[in-house]
């Protein structure tokens, strides 16, 4: 059971649409630079919010810098969120909420605190671009 609960994650069409949305400019950004374009205008038009968009690209830079392996995205078809991605939500969602202690505990395992809370201020500052847009 323990094996199966890690392996499954959670599907994009269940969660919410502005999440939803989130996770899809999150994936645009991630194909966008692997391409070598800028994904500002891409994730602009996905999030209907510069602000946001650019908010996004913050965090993202920042998780790729922090991360210790490779972030890693589900394909811009695919219904299942990668763990990578569920995190990323999971942090946008504490980050919003204000709760810090929550945000350390996703991570504490795998960042130190000064990265932490950096993520955590960026995170916080998305979510509230997104409720704005």
């Amino acid at each position: 059971m323990l094996i199966q609960a890690l392996a499954e994650t959670p599907d994009l069409r269940l969660v919410a649409a502005a999440e939803a949305r989130t996770v899809m400019a999150l994936r645009l950004w991630i194909v966008m630079g692997k391409l070598g374009h800028c994904p500002l205008r891409a994730i602009t038009e996905r999030l209907g919010c510069a602000r946001a968009a650019a908010h996004l690209h913050l965090l993202m830079e920042e998780i790729g810098t922090a991360w210790p392996d490779p972030f890693c995205a589900a394909s811009p078809c695919c219904p299942r969120l990668s763990h990578d991605e569920a995190l990323a939500l999971e942090m946008i969602r504490a980050g919003g909420r204000g709760d810090r202690p929550a945000f350390d505990r996703l991570l504490a395992d795998m960042l130190p605190a000064d990265v932490r809370e950096r993520l955590y201020l960026s995170a916080s500052v998305l979510s509230q671009a997104l409720e704005n847009a």
